[in-house]
């Protein structure tokens, strides 16, 4: 194994400087870590360089922790996994049993939290397990029935979290500590629960244009874990043969997630099965406010990597992909183009238009771009594609990873090494010219009000944004997409938020009240 190849993949990245922030990566085998390497700094204002002991906020990539945390539980026999949520937690107001199973494999329908905290405009700083409970206990309705789709949703993991202190009288932070962390040797990893509280060898998170991004909240199971790419060598060991904690925990934590309909999926308990090149592979990549990470482990070769960020700009994702196939031997992947113009523009012509995903209701529309590429628009992805030589158009720039391939019809949209597998798009008509029509619109869930005043859309305290015809009838306002049904109702999607309603409401009503989270 060339382990210079650490070397030259991060020696590559334009967007790292000695005086930018950076990254971390590590690779591992057995328990250990073959090699750590560094770019950047840790804070820019100090210029605190980054090292293999610099910690980082890995966000979502915590969710297996948290996983193995209720998976403990189960295994003490203080709960299962097949328990109603509502069991351990009865101000829970959902109409149906989700159970905690479906919490850690997102298959319960819950509603995004953060899609949630967009609509009320509770500041972020404010949302500490007790107050997001706040907000969630008011939430009546799933977007799907529970078990029968997927939906990534952070919701179900801060549920879990709240259950473990329930069970234990714990915080997740004291049971993960004693029963995850300290076990396993892995003394500089935390659950941060206080986001006020300085942490040693902490990096700051920035944006790519340098500006401050760090994290906020301070609810956890969703994300939440602090740690450094040498504190990770333990866990390694853990994913490669159950090490410690036990291979029982491990194969809890592997098992993949079977719907209703017997629909096997890549998504496991925090943990997704991917491929990398020719070679099985699972992880998790995470991403919240100036920090983007990626941990995958690769048991044919028995090979981990991490790269973790404090530049929201940067890819883990690719680099951690890119890492993997260099170093078990594999040609790195490529994205040239498709000989012959004819064969490219027949392609291209194919799918320029509108397109719709009828379980979200995002929408986006292909033109024509320059050199025969698309140039694509919409409520997820602005971004410029080029055909490849595997019959896929590919994000290019900022977009890399994106692509999308027409298939039976539909038009598939998909991210390399994304836990997400492709979203299915249909053609749909192009947007209308009406505006949206004026009104006042109440979501009694939550008890927030939606208004339409001159083409402007205000929802909660801070929500403000103008709104554009959208294809399909829909209408457009930042990252939502909204319809209005035949009884005049508001359905707003987006954000992880699907269909949810809000209620049209006499003529004349004003925007008033406290959204919950702020009392």
């Amino acid at each position: 194994m060339d382990l210079e190849q650490v070397e030259r993949v991060l020696g590559a990245l334009t967007e790292v400087r000695e005086d930018t922030a950076g990254l971390a990566a590590g690779v591992y085998a057995d328990g250990q870590a073959l090699r750590t390497s560094a770019r950047g700094v840790a804070t820019v204002e100090f210029g605190v360089p980054i090292d293999a002991r610099t910690r980082f906020d890995i966000a979502s990539i915590s969710k297996q922790f948290t996983a193995a945390c209720l998976s403990l539980l189960d295994r003490d026999g203080r709960l299962s996994l097949s328990d109603d949520v509502r069991t351990h937690i009865p101000e829970l107001r959902l109409e149906v049993p989700v159970t905690i199973d479906q919490c850690l494999r997102h298959t319960g329908g819950l509603p995004e939290w953060y899609g949630l905290q967009a609509i009320t405009g509770v500041p972020f700083q404010m949302l500490d397990e007790e107050q997001l409970m706040k907000i969630l206990t008011g939430i009546r309705r799933t977007t799907f029935e529970p078990g029968t789709e997927f939906s990534y949703s952070n919701t179900g993991y801060v549920l879990a979290a709240v259950v473990v202190r329930r069970v234990t009288g714990r915080s997740l932070a004291e049971f993960a500590r004693d029963r995850i962390f300290h076990p396993l040797g892995m003394h500089d990893t935390e659950f941060r629960d206080d986001a006020s509280v300085p942490l040693p060898r902490m990096a700051y998170g920035y944006t790519g244009a340098g500006t401050r991004a760090d994290t906020q909240e301070s609810a956890v199971g969703d994300g939440g874990v602090v740690t450094s790419v040498a504190d990770l060598a333990p866990w390694f060991g853990f994913l490669a043969d159950g090490r410690v904690l036990g291979a029982d925990l491990r194969e809890t934590l592997l098992e993949r997630t079977v719907l209703a309909d017997g629909s096997v999926l890549p998504y496991a308990r925090g943990i997704c099965h991917i491929a990398v090149g020719e070679l099985s592979a699972y992880g998790h990549a995470g991403g919240m406010h100036g920090y983007v990470g990626n941990l995958l482990y690769l048991p044919e070769p028995g090979l981990g990597v991490a790269v973790l960020t404090n530049q929201s700009a940067l890819d883990p994702v690719g680099i951690s992909l890119r890492l993997a196939r260099a170093l078990t031997g594999q040609a790195p992947e490529t994205r040239s183009a498709l000989a012959g113009a004819a064969a490219g523009e027949s392609a291209r012509t194919a799918l320029l238009g509108h397109w719709r995903d009828p379980a979200s209701e995002a929408t986006f529309t292909l033109e024509p771009g320059e050199d025969g590429g698309l140039s694509m628009t919409g409520s997820l992805h602005n971004a410029v594609l080029a055909l490849g030589a595997d019959g896929r158009w590919h994000g290019q720039g900022g977009a890399a990873g994106v692509w999308l391939a027409l298939e039976d019809g539909r038009l598939l949209l998909g991210h390399e090494g994304s836990i997400r597998w492709p979203s299915a798009f249909v053609s749909c008509d192009p947007p209308g010219g009406d505006p949206m029509p004026e009104g006042v619109w109440l979501n009694d869930e939550l008890g927030v009000l939606a208004v339409v005043r001159k083409e402007v859309l205000r929802v909660g305290l801070t929500l403000q944004c103008p709104v554009v015809p959208a294809p399909a009838g829909t209408w457009r306002a930042g990252h939502f997409t909204f319809r209005i049904d035949e009884n005049g109702d508001l359905l707003l999607s987006g954000f992880g938020l699907r269909g949810m309603r809000f209620a049209t409401q006499p003529e004349g009503t004003k925007a008033v009240g406290i959204p919950p989270g702020l009392v």
